[in-house]
């Protein structure tokens, strides 16, 4: 394999997937990814995301890393001709080398999330894209709920997967259920469909790890006091409970883009 390693910016259509991770049985954007690559390399190029999506779940600055392919090529001309290789769902967005050692996924100081949620009247253009609900949402409670995830915690009960109940063997590794939450808002975003029948919500959540569903189960529980059916410490409450039972449930995976990874000295854009 040739020395050095390639960073690959990749967007996709989580619609058209089972997930980000290889898994039998269903169509997965590391399989498409390695396959395409394979076919330019004229061999097995294994890849590392830096961040696992499940069934539904978008992305727009996912990154994978692996050997260099093309060496003979320039950055542009390889993801020229990697995106030609592969679906219209899929496409790398930007190629980078890397010094050899590089991981996609060790190397990542945060990633950040974005969760979307329409209330207004049913926008068929949205779908597959955004959470759509019919009841008005309060945008400015569901900033001061999220407001209140920020900082290293204990987020069990943020987790699902069965990994946010007390027997749940998460708790044993290492970093157990604590996470550091580096940004948690939300706020009110013009909605790309035009038209002022509603509000186009998002959630956006950056942290220097996730569990399972854990952004979901964010964007659930600080709805549930958006539409007022909890106070704003009720967030606390379900923190404190450390039991993923006493939350909100999970919101849509079709609501949800995995943004962006930060390294080195990078910090989230806050706006």
């Amino acid at each position: 394999m040739a020395d050095g390693s390639l960073a690959l910016t990749v967007a996709y259509d989580g619609i058209g997937f089972g997930g980000s991770q290889k898994q039998p049985g269903s169509r997965t954007v590391q399989e498409e990814l390695e396959a395409a690559l394979e076919r330019l390399a004229g061999r097995a190029v294994p890849t590392t995301f830096a961040g696992r999506t499940d069934r539904g779940v978008h992305a727009i600055g996912q990154v994978v890393g692996c050997g260099d392919a093309r060496p003979d090529l320039s950055p542009e001309t390889l993801r020229k001709a990697l995106n030609a290789a592969l679906a219209d769902d899929l496409a790398a967005v930007r190629i980078e080398r890397k010094p050899a050692g590089f991981h996609a996924r060790y190397d990542a100081r945060w990633r950040e999330y974005r969760y979307r949620v329409w209330s207004g009247i049913r926008q068929p253009a949205a779908r597959g894209q955004v959470w759509q609900r019919s009841g008005l949402l309060d945008v400015a409670e569901m900033a001061r709920a999220a407001e209140r995830l920020v900082g290293e915690r204990d987020v069990a009960a943020l987790a699902g997967g069965g990994e946010g109940v007390p027997w749940s063997t998460r708790r044993d590794r290492p970093r157990g259920t604590t996470r550091r939450i580096v940004l948690c808002g939300c706020r009110a975003v013009p909605p790309w469909w035009g038209g002022t029948e509603g509000t186009l919500v998002e959630i956006r959540v950056a942290a220097d790890g996730f569990l399972p569903r854990m952004v979901r189960t964010i964007a659930a529980l600080v709805v549930e006091v958006g539409r007022g059916a909890r106070p704003v410490d009720w967030v606390d409450e379900v923190l404190a409970g450390g039991d993923r039972r006493g939350g909100a449930g999970t919101a849509p995976a079709h609501g949800l883009t995995f943004w962006r990874v930060g390294y080195d000295d990078e910090v989230p854009d806050p706006e």
